[in-house]
């Protein structure tokens, strides 16, 4: 229901911690939540958010296609502004205090997450001279999520 909803929520926010960020006490001097970092760059970072390419071959994406073909994988990949919203101070607070339950193996990050925005297809010949289209499994464009 509305808890499993909330924890996806939770899930995409919070990607992977990377323990980034300044423990401070708020006003009341009680429940620490971490600063947020906004970084200042003169110029596009070659470390921010954006798509990047590898050329493989499609038995390299782990897959299971028999296949010597090469094709380029594209994702997404960098660093996201550390900007705080309402809704990431009153859900670090929940958790620190124990009010919402915890789910094993979960991991939760208070930033935001480089994420595909879209997604293509790849098409390609395999070792029996088959077709094969993958539908979405190259991102097309890159953002900031959560």
């Amino acid at each position: 229901g509305d808890m499993r909803s909330l924890l996806k929520l939770v899930v995409l926010l919070f990607c992977v911690q990377r323990g980034e960020g300044h423990w401070l006490q708020d006003q009341r001097g009680s429940v620490p939540f971490p600063a947020p970092i906004v970084p200042i760059r003169s110029r596009r970072s070659s470390t921010q958010c954006r798509l990047r390419s590898i050329l493989l071959q499609v038995r390299e994406l782990g897959l299971g296609y028999d296949a010597d073909e090469t094709v380029l994988f594209k994702y997404c990949s960098g660093d996201c502004p550390r900007v705080r919203s309402n809704h990431d101070l009153t859900l670090t607070n929940l958790l620190l205090r124990g009010a919402l339950p915890e789910q094993s193996g979960e991991l939760w990050q208070n930033g935001p997450c480089c994420r595909p925005t879209h997604h293509e297809d790849i098409a390609f010949l395999d070792n029996a001279h088959r077709w094969h289209k993958v539908e979405k499994l190259s991102a097309a464009g890159c953002n900031c999520v959560g």
